[in-house]
């Protein structure tokens, strides 16, 4: 073909080839920024539930500035509360304290009979909330393990009491089935031919989750969230 019949196949070539490889640099790069913001939010989780199994109180504004300088990177903003607090910032972390309710545990409490407990130690058997704090934007996820009702009818039981410091009383602890947290998964003693093992009876669990609101672009990343939880 003589060379004028070719004149302007190259831009035809060049705008399909850009039809294809900018979605995919796009994309590419979506993901890429997603990555690291998965690796931040499971940095933070890690570095935030070490401090609060130690016991650094996160209802304090002070340790919670130290917290939002943590996960700056995440646009967590050192805002909040306990649980039902709204906050604010693209990302949340949320700390919980659960434990395992057992005889002894009934016994502290007073609903027992000779060291077995009574029928009124309704969460018997269970895992409960002894502590629920939220740092950021409550309203971006919510826990994986559930939550103490706090609000609405409380489905015919006594809605949980949560202090300024996010603790959670005994009386709910033990009596209150609205104070019951989603650990299924979990069995603290396991007893095989009769040798018991597991958590020891009033060990608690130490769980810090972080989510981060990703890098949207359409069609590729539409509402990505990140999440990552640790326990100790």
């Amino acid at each position: 073909m003589k060379r004028r019949k070719l004149r302007g196949t190259s831009y035809v070539e060049f705008a399909l080839a850009v039809v294809v490889l900018v979605p995919l640099l796009l994309g590419t790069t979506g993901i890429g920024i997603n990555l690291l913001l998965a690796y931040q939010t499971s940095q933070v989780s890690r570095d935030a539930g070490h401090m609060y199994a130690r016991g650094l109180d996160f209802s304090l504004s002070g340790n919670q500035t130290i917290l939002g300088t943590l996960g700056s990177g995440l646009g967590l903003s050192a805002t909040s509360g306990v649980s039902g607090s709204a906050g604010s910032g693209s990302a949340v972390v949320v700390f919980t304290t659960v434990g395992y309710i057992d005889d002894p545990a009934c016994t502290l409490g007073g609903y027992d009979t000779a060291g077995v407990h009574t029928s009124a130690c309704k969460n018997f058997g269970k895992w409960v909330f002894k502590q629920r704090v939220v740092v950021g934007n409550s309203n971006l996820q919510t826990s994986d393990y559930g939550s103490p009702v706090t609000s609405g009818s409380g489905g015919g039981n006594p809605l949980v009491t949560i202090d300024s410091a996010g603790n959670i009383s005994t009386t709910d602890q033990l009596t209150n089935p609205n104070d019951v947290a989603t650990f299924n998964a979990i069995n603290p003693y396991q007893n095989v031919s009769g040798v018991v093992s597991g958590l020891p009876s009033g060990q608690v669990i130490y769980i810090s989750e972080v989510a981060a609101k990703g890098w949207v672009l359409p069609p590729f990343q539409k509402n990505p969230v990140q999440y990552a939880y640790n326990m100790f």
